[in-house]
């Protein structure tokens, strides 16, 4: 009986032995790719400066293009003998056109007022036409009657 006993005995240690693998092994971890959040691309974004000297007049215009069209950018208008304007642009261009609100700074007051620019060529050409106040805003009053004309802001290196 003694015997049995320690056969049976053995046999139990040995089949709980090979039943007891599990605490052993690591579990892989489990990861969730539902709540994953993929960024989308950046948006491209594209420098251009632009320049016309007429006479001893200048005019600058530096311009940021994202991907989406979205338009930022600076426009300094340096007049011979006159106060000069200079500030900030923001807008969006669509097609050959870009539409923008330029707010500046003259003569020491805040001011803003409607841009549009028609792209011929390497030039930007500044459209001009009646304008009218509009919640602190000069803007024009028919865009379709707009007017460009002249040879505009020439493609140049920005600095």
């Amino acid at each position: 009986m003694n015997k049995f006993l320690m056969i049976l005995g053995s046999t139990a240690i040995c089949l709980s032995a090979c039943n007891d693998n599990t605490t052993d092994k690591k579990e892989s971890p489990v990861i969730d790719t539902t709540s994953v959040t993929v960024a989308p691309p950046a948006p491209a974004v594209s420098t251009l400066c632009y320049q016309n000297i007429l006479n001893k007049d200048t005019t600058d215009l530096q311009l940021t293009i994202t991907g989406n069209n979205m338009v930022t950018g600076q426009l300094t208008y340096n007049r011979f003998e006159k106060d000069d304007n200079k500030g900030d642009i923001t807008g969006e261009k669509k097609g050959d056109t870009l539409f923008a609100f330029y707010t500046f700074q003259s003569e020491g007051m805040r001011s803003v007022r409607e841009v549009i620019f028609l792209k011929k060529d390497n030039a930007l050409v500044e459209g001009f036409g009646d304008l009218e106040d509009k919640n602190g805003r000069v803007v024009f009053k028919d865009r379709s009657k707009l007017k460009f004309e002249g040879g505009g802001l020439k493609l140049v290196d920005c600095k």
